[in-house]
């Protein structure tokens, strides 16, 4: 029994107006003894607040209440000007202007305080702040970039013209970029980006490290970008890496189908525009404000500042993304007929609010994360402490205010993954709910292009930290491919191999990373294999990490490797946790390698296990090298019988998840909402 599933079901059986989270979180508390009170006092302030949500209507005491608290906690912030702005109607306008001023000007007012109070100032439309306190906040937090973003929002919002010349200022210092597009941003609303002084605009780009991006900016103010068309508009965001940088810092194989996708569903009439949305916060020479895929695909990188340093960079910054997102969107002249959000976080939350602010239609892919990650092997509640609890209850609210809120529900795999679904979300089984749910696959493009290019070189490149001798391919090679990550294990990979028999018949080639600029995960996996190999020097040439490459070159190594057939069969092992679906195990597939991948997650859908791949417990080094020796060698399958498994894995993507294929059922489901509208006029 899975303890976690029996009390969403118990919960939502009751079905009455209420938030499992402050259910859980009263279970929690009643269950549990606390040794740090102020622990206790948080998840019992952020049950009531939860609970209370879920009202029509909050007593104005209790929003005043809660309005002193701010500044303690970023989880219990998030819901108090949630709560706030959703009950603000119920003040007169001057009470809580005096209430909001008052609690920005006390001595007891934190950064986090000042920040969500401004927050709530923009989204209740209360001009709290004169000009000289504004100005004496302005100059307090001038070098506070995640500050002086939203203090510059409230400029913006409130049309605050006295406050020009620090914005002017702002561009002769080292400022983020992103800082300097929002205020050029403010310029054009408040003057009109044609009035600009032509000489300052021409200065600013000349001392900045990527003036493209300025100039492409200044031309999307000056309204001489356009997304309006007559058929279907689509947005479709990701917020996790960027499209032309797939296996680098965050940019996992999301980006390479929403790229392919979007590419796919351009070529249909029936779509007028396809915009991908991503926020970026690095702008080396070169990146461009909208890279254009084709007349109807467009993949925009939104200038918002963010504080990478922060554990969940979405959480504070919910409302001034959905605000972002809304002035590009006014000033693209953009008529979205469907936004598509992907993840249960804060920044697809903006998405979702900003859908019902349009009153547009939402439609979001469903998964049960962190929800499988509730429970143990065992079944039972796992033990986290209160901030991992908060983390993961947040994401999980997300996903139940969405099933409210939505319009359309996708769930990735078949079937199966259906019912795990309705497992963890029981409202799906209610007859009276009035949202959509199908099941899609995801897909790749089957294409036949082959650059003519020499593998060997590549891995033997200078700057590469692992280099291979001239005999690294006269044995078989087991691949991995993605973004650096402790979730995506490449380090138990390593080990597994490195530990094992797999060391002594298989080279082992690992792509994937940012070795010039890696992130802090990214440095700590690099970090782990170069000690690794130098603990273990026999390993060094049957070792080779190359970094990320585009999707094409990828499946070009793929191919190469393919080219030489040895005694046992070139592999491909997914190390990931757990995968939801896995558009490199797929890509994988289609080239026919031997795949190992994760039992957790979605690829159970397509993987048949010992039929066109396999599926292994990958938990740990331990458990991948045990399984897959098991399997290579325990098992005595021959030759013939592994490239009858490799076979049937390519017709498994050749018949099932070809992108044309998929992108059929996509435009199907999306249609269906403008036929919906259509029939009610």
């Amino acid at each position: 029994m899975n303890n976690f599933i029996e009390l969403r079901k118990s919960f939502f059986e009751k079905d009455k107006k209420d938030s499992f989270a402050g259910f859980f979180i009263e279970e929690y508390v009643e269950n549990n003894e606390f040794e740090d009170l102020e622990e206790y006092f948080l998840l019992s302030k952020v049950a009531k607040i939860k609970r209370l949500f879920v009202r029509d209507e909050v007593e104005e005491d209790k929003i005043v209440e809660f309005l002193f608290d701010l500044g303690r906690n970023d989880y219990l912030d998030r819901y108090i000007v949630d709560i706030t702005i959703k009950n603000c109607h119920i003040f007169y306008q001057k009470k809580l202007k005096i209430i909001l001023f008052y609690l920005m000007i006390e001595k007891e007012c934190n950064d986090s305080r000042l920040y969500n109070l401004l927050d709530i100032c923009i989204e209740c439309n209360i001009d709290a702040l004169d000009e000289d306190n504004l100005s004496i906040i302005l100059k307090k937090y001038q070098r506070d970039f995640s500050m002086l973003a939203m203090i510059i929002d409230y400029i913006h919002y409130f049309k605050k013209k006295s406050c020009t010349n620090f914005l002017y200022s702002v561009f002769d210092d080292e400022y983020p970029e992103n800082i300097k597009m929002q205020i050029l941003n403010v310029f054009a609303d408040l003057y009109s980006i044609d009035k600009l002084d032509n000489s300052f605009i021409q200065e600013t780009i000349k001392h900045e490290k990527n003036q493209r991006i300025y100039k492409d900016y200044i031309k999307f103010l000056k309204k001489e970008v356009s997304l309006n068309g007559e058929g279907l508009t689509l947005v479709q965001s990701m917020f996790y890496g960027d499209c032309e940088s797939s296996g680098k810092g965050k940019s996992g194989g999301l980006c390479v189908l929403l790229k392919s996708l979007g590419n796919q569903l351009a070529k249909h009439s029936e779509v007028s525009m396809i915009i991908t949305l991503t926020i970026s916060n690095d702008w080396t020479e070169g990146k461009s404000l909208i890279h254009h895929y084709s007349d109807k695909h467009w993949f925009v990188r939104l200038p918002i500042y963010l504080d990478l340093s922060e554990d969940d960079m979405f959480l504070k910054r919910q409302l001034f993304i959905k605000r972002s997102i809304k002035r590009f969107i006014e000033r693209s002249n953009a008529q979205p007929d469907i936004f598509h959000i992907r993840y249960l976080d804060n920044a697809s939350k903006s998405v979702a609010l900003l859908s019902k602010e349009l009153e547009k239609k939402l439609v979001f892919t469903l998964t049960p994360d962190p929800h499988r990650n509730m429970s143990d092997s065992n079944g039972n509640l796992r033990d986290y402490s209160v901030m991992e609890i908060l983390e993961k209850l947040d994401k999980i609210s997300i996903g139940d205010e969405l099933l409210t809120k939505g319009d359309g529900i996708l769930g990735i795999g078949n079937e199966k993954v259906r019912s795990e679904l309705e497992m963890y979300f029981p409202q799906l089984l209610k007859e009276s709910r009035d949202i959509k749910l199908e099941m899609v696959a995801e897909g790749i493009e089957n294409t036949n292009t082959i650059e003519d290019f020499d593998l060997e070189k590549i891995c033997k490149e200078k700057s590469l930290l692992h280099n291979i001798d001239d005999k690294f391919f006269e044995k078989p090679i087991m691949l991995n491919v993605g973004r650096l990550n402790i979730l995506k294990g490449q380090d138990q990979l390593l080990k597994a191999w490195g530990e094992s028999r797999l060391s002594c018949d298989y080279n082992l080639l690992l792509i994937g990373g940012d070795l010039e600029k890696p992130n802090e995960e990214e440095q700590t996996m690099i970090e782990f294999f170069s000690d690794y190999i130098k603990q273990n020097s026999h390993l060094e040439s049957r070792f080779c990490h190359i970094g990320a490459l585009s999707n094409e070159s990828i499946r070009n190594i793929e191919r190469k490797i393919m080219e030489t057939q040895l005694e046992l069969p070139h592999m491909y092992v997914c190390s990931s946790k757990k995968e939801e679906f896995g558009i490199s195990i797929l890509e994988a597939l289609s080239e026919k390698l031997l795949i190992f991948a994760p039992k957790k997650g979605g690829v159970q859908t397509y993987i048949q296990n010992g039929l066109n791949g396999f599926l292994i417990d990958t938990t740990d080094w331990e458990s991948i090298s045990t399984e897959i020796e098991r399997i290579m060698y325990d098992l005595k399958i021959d030759k013939d019988e592994f490239k009858h498994i490799q076979l049937r894995g390519q017709e498994t993507v050749e018949n099932n998840y070809s992108l044309e294929k998929i992108s059929n059922d996509f435009l199907s489901f999306y249609l269906s909402f403008k036929r919906r509208e259509t029939i009610a006029i």
